[in-house]
């Protein structure tokens, strides 16, 4: 950044100072740490000048209904992907009933839907989720739909295949 400091009386420059170079250095987040960023939890997985990675680990305000993972995330003006889908995420939660999961999503981890009673809908926006962890989605709503990108159908029936849902769960295009 450069700044020039200039005392100005009745429109007439009086004083000014040489311009000065200011080096700001943007502090990293610290890889492990949570953070919360509108509700949403946030854990550092990867933190470097070239990749940035988080994944998200679940809400704070426990009366959400509908829960939108973002593509990435702003944490301390910073761009972060969202690129996992923490182990326990939302287990227990009661209130969730859609759940939104963004674009850079490659991984959900185990137990991440557990035991969330009222999730029936589940947006899949990703076309690079490599897996899905046991038990992921145990214990969601019995008449829960899946919604999946039409060129990724095929591939998510067997990703989605035996993660704990019910055989009444439909998986969509």
């Amino acid at each position: 950044y450069t700044y020039q400091i200039k005392a100005i009386y009745s429109s007439k420059e009086i004083a000014s100072t040489p311009e000065k170079m200011i080096a700001i250095k943007t502090m990293l987040l610290k890889k492990g740490k949570t953070y919360t960023v509108d509700g949403y939890k946030y854990k550092v997985l990867k933190s470097t000048n070239k990749t940035k990675t988080v994944a998200f680990a679940g809400v704070s305000n426990k009366k959400l209904s509908k829960v939108l993972i973002p593509d990435s995330v702003k944490i301390n003006g910073l761009t972060y992907k969202v690129t996992e889908i923490s182990a326990k995420a939302l287990k227990g939660n009661k209130k969730v009933k859609t759940v939104s999961i963004g674009k850079n999503v490659t991984k959900i981890g185990k137990q991440a839907f557990y035991n969330t009673k009222k999730l029936a809908n589940i947006v899949v926006k990703t076309k690079n989720l490599k897996s899905i962890g046991s038990k992921a989605l145990y214990g969601i709503s019995k008449k829960a739909e899946i919604r999946v990108p039409t060129s990724k159908y095929k591939k998510y029936q067997k990703v989605f295949k035996g993660k704990g849902q019910k055989s009444s769960v439909k998986i969509k295009k």
